[in-house]
């Protein structure tokens, strides 16, 4: 599992080369991920996998699960989101008139970005890049990027894009993956949200896109897959960890989420980190 959350950047540049193992990863901010070259695969959540190709932009939510697979080398600039950033964008939106319509469906889709988006982007790359990069320039980055979303793209497109942002489920969203892996059963997880168990898969559904035990059980896999690639730990570790009542039931688990074993899995990652030079 890789975590990437930088604290004192808002602006990150991330390399990477393809790869037939996925890298796992989650992040405990929001960030905008930028393609600048490259092809990558973001299976995000209980949505479809989106391709990305340069040009494109996703967002991905806090405390998210996703993983990518990447197709050709590729650069990537990975934008977090700060309150600055949102305040740099409420503040432009505000002076521009523009009002945020609340009749909107989300989907996770990439967002093109004109011309002149990317172009900005990639000099903000190529600072970075050349190690000239400072706090200061973060926050006029930012603002500047706030100011061309604003001219760039219509209301109604950016209410869509933010929707999860802006969405009065964003609380229920927090509070769901706060305690998901740790509760024994669905009523435990509902009463903890205060609310009834058919009140509660119904918000879950339109949340999260996914029936509950579906995206609750694709969390925990997520969770096993960095634990069996990232850690030494024994799979009856692992499985005692997730609340699995054997390294047996471990193994029928990935099975089926990942159609191999976890000593599969941890093979073939170890193969892949040898054949790149890393240590295994």
């Amino acid at each position: 599992m890789t975590t990437d959350t930088p604290t004192g950047t808002q602006f990150a540049v991330r390399r990477y080369e393809p790869s037939p193992v996925p890298l796992y990863l989650d992040t405990a901010r929001s960030f905008f991920f930028v393609m600048l070259e490259g092809e990558i695969t973001i299976r995000y959540d209980s949505y479809a996998p989106l391709t990305v190709h340069p040009g494109e932009c996703v967002m991905v939510m806090p405390d998210s699960c996703y993983c990518i697979e990447v197709h050709k080398p590729s650069l990537c600039l990975r934008i977090f989101n700060s309150e600055q950033l949102a305040e740099s964008y409420h503040n432009v939106l505000a002076d521009c008139g523009m009002a945020m319509p609340a009749d909107v469906n989300y989907e996770f889709r990439a967002l093109p970005s004109p011309d002149a988006v990317t172009q900005f982007l990639r000099s903000v790359c190529t600072a970075i890049e050349d190690g000239k990069d400072c706090p200061g320039l973060h926050s006029r980055w930012s603002a500047t990027l706030a100011s061309l979303i604003a001219a760039y793209y219509s209301p109604h497109t950016l209410a869509s894009f933010f929707r999860p942002l802006m969405s009065e489920d964003f609380d229920f969203r927090s509070l769901v993956i706060e305690h998901c892996l740790s509760v024994k059963d669905l009523p435990e997880l509902a009463s903890l949200c205060s609310m009834s168990l058919s009140t509660f898969k119904r918000r879950f559904k339109r949340t999260f896109n996914a029936p509950a035990h579906t995206w609750i059980a694709a969390r925990k896999a997520h969770f096993i897959y960095g634990e069996i690639t990232g850690t030494r730990k024994t799979f009856v570790e692992i499985a005692e960890q997730f609340n699995i009542s054997s390294s047996a039931y471990l193994t029928a688990f990935c099975k089926q989420h990942f159609g191999l074993t976890p000593q599969e899995i941890r093979r073939r990652n170890h193969l892949h980190l040898r054949a790149d030079g890393a240590t295994a």
